[in-house]
């Protein structure tokens, strides 16, 4: 959202609304110079018990609908972007402005994913449950739309068939690579492995979970100063009970470069979730070598061999570890072409491009 944001403020006039958190503040610094106004609404009272009451999948704060209803009906807008399917439930009945949905990840494939893969019997029915009212509210709930945006030709193919007939544009998840770059090949140090994301995230903490009890052990009786470092914020207790010999559990970090920039091989063993991970793309940015699974990698067109390993079981991404661990000159070959990949595709620069003309078609410039 930041860059997506700061790039149609530099383009169209743009005002912000949205549910108030701990980062407004820095929000208002970081967008005063883009947004022509902000508003942040602190959810009322009564949150856990509507909570409780939800039919749908989502939120609906009463403040924050009251205050996108105000704003709707008091000005004249062009257009209004709605920032994932999470924040169509708080758009007016019978909406005339034409709608952009900025989708995260299309459709119930991350649902499904963790309803076949998580295990125990109450998180599977929770997860069933979860499936279920996101297919209700896919199928019965979305306004018209006049485009839908996705982040890859895997999720445009499923819209369109799910949805034909509507406008559907592809524009990925990108990564700043003037601001990540790749550090210095670390050659004698002891080997650093590395793991970023939200650790809080089902599909990240199950990745962790594998990583550390199943890759990395193996790992270090190869390499006995092998280290594992697991950096993300929100770490869920399951992922800081692996904190111990060798691993660090890192949580936030004001900065991920430095991390990126000191490890050796970036490992993501993703086998639920779906959607483009950024995480992938920075770690691209920064000339890692890659290994990671076919459900990590999907929808960034990245080729097994050339910019990153696949391997979709825990031995397999052992070998491709340690095979990376012993060949510096694959690992190096391997975080070159992963970074030219970042800069020609995935940059900022280029996957926010088609917006201009996707709005320019709706607004004159500076009207929004």
């Amino acid at each position: 959202m930041f860059h997506m944001a700061r790039f149609l403020g530099e383009r169209f006039d743009l005002d912000l609304v949205a549910p108030a958190t701990e980062g407004a503040g820095d929000a208002h610094r970081l967008f005063r110079d883009r947004c022509g106004e902000m508003e942040f609404v602190a959810p009322a009272p009564g949150a856990f018990r509507r909570r409780l009451l939800r039919l749908g999948p989502y939120e609906r704060e009463p403040a924050l609908a009251q205050a996108i209803l105000r704003r709707l009906t008091a000005s004249l807008y062009g257009a209004v972007h709605v920032e994932k399917p999470a924040m169509l439930p708080y758009l007016p009945a019978g909406t005339s402005v034409p709608i952009i949905l900025d989708t995260f990840a299309y459709g119930l494939t991350g649902a499904w994913r963790a309803v076949l893969n998580e295990t125990g019997a109450i998180t599977r029915a929770r997860n069933v449950v979860r499936l279920v009212r996101f297919a209700a509210f896919d199928t019965f709930c979305w306004p018209p739309t006049y485009c839908i945006l996705v982040v890859s030709e895997v999720d445009r193919d499923r819209c369109l068939r799910q949805r034909p007939g509507r406008k559907v544009l592809v524009i990925p998840n990108g990564v700043d690579c003037a601001a990540i770059r790749p550090g210095s090949l670390r050659m004698g140090s002891a080997p650093v492995l590395l793991f970023t994301g939200d650790m809080g995230f089902a599909p990240n903490v199950e990745a962790a979970i594998i990583l550390a009890k199943q890759i990395f052990p193996d790992v270090r009786r190869k390499y006995a100063d092998a280290e594992l470092c697991l950096v993300g914020r929100n770490p869920d207790p399951r992922v800081l009970a692996l904190g111990g010999p060798g691993i660090t559990v890192a949580g936030a970090v004001p900065d991920m470069t430095p991390h990126l920039q000191a490890a050796t091989v970036y490992v993501a063993p993703l086998i639920t979730g779906a959607g483009t991970r950024t995480k992938l793309l920075e770690a691209m940015a920064a000339g890692l070598p890659i290994v990671t699974t076919r459900v990590g990698i999907e929808g960034i067109e990245a080729t097994d061999g050339r910019e990153v390993v696949i391997a979709d079981s825990p031995e397999e991404m052992q070998g491709a570890i340690l095979r990376l661990l012993r060949d510096s000159t694959l690992r190096l070959a391997l975080g070159a072409a992963a970074r030219r990949l970042a800069e020609h595709r995935y940059d900022w620069s280029c996957c926010l491009a088609p917006l201009e003309t996707l709005y320019a078609g709706l607004l004159p410039a500076r009207t929004a």
